[in-house]
């Protein structure tokens, strides 16, 4: 009984792990990281996606900074109808370097809160967060040079 419920229990949290991934990363090589910092703080700028603030968590290679970053129009359509939203608010987007010194950066997997919490938002916070998560990545691919 003890090993189909553990075979259960594995099989559910690799369907769970495929289904629900939980950030959304990309690579960037053969640029410095300090370079992808600021081209992503101007990218999402651009985008009015307001950067708040950068902690620089570590400055010693590996490098690794975190990005605070919020639209308010973006958070006056989603945190009255769900003011838990501001334990993710504002976005944090991470940097980080690789053993390979190639630039990691990622945030919260915007579908995968959709699945989630889609039955607590009304139509417009649904697009909101699609906005968003279309924002970032446009930010994103700009800051690597695939305009």
């Amino acid at each position: 009984m003890r090993k189909v419920l553990l075979t259960l229990l594995v099989g559910l949290s690799l369907t769970f792990a495929v289904d629900f991934k939980f950030e959304y990363e990309e690579k960037i090589e053969g640029m410095d990281f300090e370079d992808v910092k600021l081209l992503l703080k101007t990218a999402l700028d651009g985008r009015n996606m307001n950067v708040l603030d950068v902690i620089d968590i570590s400055t010693e290679s590996p490098r690794f900074s975190v990005f605070l970053v919020c639209n308010l129009t973006y958070a006056q359509n989603i945190l009255p109808d769900m003011p838990e939203f501001g334990t993710i608010a504002p976005c944090r987007i991470y940097l980080y370097e690789d053993k390979d010194g190639n630039v990691i950066v990622g945030y919260i997997n915007i579908p995968t809160l959709l699945k989630i919490y889609k039955k607590f938002l009304n139509q417009e916070a649904v697009k909101v967060f699609k906005v968003a998560d279309d924002d970032i990545k446009a930010a994103l691919k700009e800051a690597k040079g695939e305009f």
